[in-house]
């Protein structure tokens, strides 16, 4: 149940976080920005996340699957931009004050907890199940 629960809780809290972060980047659309597809992919990643989260309480396996394929989704967003602001940081056209770095910080480090905790129960949910042949016994 302890995993159930720390699962649930990493899924809501990064699809929800970074789902706000995409949610302002689409609604930048209104003043006219274009926006790409894999913005767009992103966000629904987030949904996913977010509803794997509440899955993962009632099937964990269910869950666990369903929050990696929203992961996955979430990082045509996340990673482009977490890309493009190392590169402004690199060459000196953004600055991050102390509270920004952090923030920085933990959109890196919250999708990286839970994905490693995404792996972690896919690896034991697959691992755990027994594998059988189709023999008949004579």
């Amino acid at each position: 149940m302890r995993a159930r629960l720390i699962t649930a809780i990493l899924l809501v809290l990064c699809g929800a976080w970074i789902g706000w972060f995409s949610y302002e980047n689409l609604m930048w659309a209104v003043w006219g920005k274009q926006n790409r597809w894999f913005e767009y992919a992103g966000f629904l990643g987030c949904q996913m996340m977010i509803l794997a989260g509440l899955i993962a309480l009632k099937s964990f396996r269910l869950g666990s699957l369903l929050g990696c394929a929203g992961f996955v989704l979430m990082l045509f967003y996340l990673g482009p931009a977490v890309v493009n602001t190392i590169h402004a940081l690199l060459l000196g056209r953004l600055t991050l004050n102390a509270p920004h770095f952090v923030k920085f910080g933990l959109i890196i480090a919250i999708p990286l907890i839970t994905l490693v905790r995404l792996v972690l129960n896919v690896k034991k949910e697959f691992a755990a199940q027994p594998r059988t042949l189709n023999t008949r016994s004579r």
